[in-house]
């Protein structure tokens, strides 16, 4: 989150300034950024949900083959928590797996600790996980079958999400691209020539003009940004 502000700021601060070459305004704008970004919790959530849901899958990877062999699915659970961090470390992930081997100890039903720990990674993908076995411990299913299924739904799901990144991924460069070449254009006149961009920088109407460019520049953004943000 600290690393994303600053790029932000540096964005902000950057931009604001090849607009109005005014150092106040600039610091202004640095901090307006730095606060949207702070203040952005469902840019902020989706980039957390992105970054979680892959290590789930992984997480359900090294539990799948353990059901097999183990006795319980709590003692399965707990050696795929053990696997999981072998190769990943203490992540973001770990914290929410650590809890739910505690509460498979003070034996906590399947379901329950499973629906806990849903509700604290707040993943659509655990909620799938869980209900599932909530159901399948309620009518006696097959807890392997049921891990096997969800894991490859999940699987064809980020799939899914791979193509459409991939598919994307050329627009979304252009996008940026458009989004940048006017600061660009304006850095380069501001190099070259300087007093081809005075009367935009030190008239009124040359500043009425950069506002409604900063403010097209700004909306043409968040079109880019809805355009390109699909949801599987």
């Amino acid at each position: 989150m600290v690393k994303r502000s600053c790029i932000v700021g540096i964005l902000g601060f950057c931009s604001v300034y090849l607009l109005y070459k005014n150092i106040w305004f600039s610091i202004a704008g640095m901090l307006i950024f730095i606060l949207y970004g702070v203040m952005d919790k469902k840019g902020l959530e989706e980039e957390r949900k992105k970054r979680i849901q892959s290590k789930f899958l992984d997480f359900l990877m090294c539990l799948e083959p353990l059901l097999k062999n183990s006795g319980t699915f709590c003692m399965a659970f707990s050696e795929a928590v053990s696997d999981y961090k072998r190769f990943h470390g203490g992540d973001e992930l770990s914290f929410y797996l650590d809890a739910a081997v505690n509460d498979f100890m003070i034996n906590i039903s399947t379901s329950d600790v499973l629906i806990g720990m849903a509700k604290k990674m707040q993943l659509e993908d655990a909620y799938a996980f869980a209900k599932s076995m909530a159901i399948c411990e309620l009518t006696g299913g097959n807890a392997v079958e049921v891990t096997e299924r969800t894991t490859e739904l999940l699987v064809g799901k980020i799939r899914i999400l791979c193509d459409i990144n991939t598919n994307l991924s050329g627009k979304v460069f252009e996008q940026k691209i458009i989004t940048i070449m006017p600061f660009m254009l304006l850095g380069l006149f501001a190099v070259t020539a300087k007093s081809y961009l005075e009367p935009l920088y030190n008239t009124f109407e040359g500043k009425i003009v950069m506002t409604i460019a900063g403010v097209l520049f700004l909306v043409q953004w968040f079109i880019g940004e809805k355009i390109t943000s699909i949801k599987v």
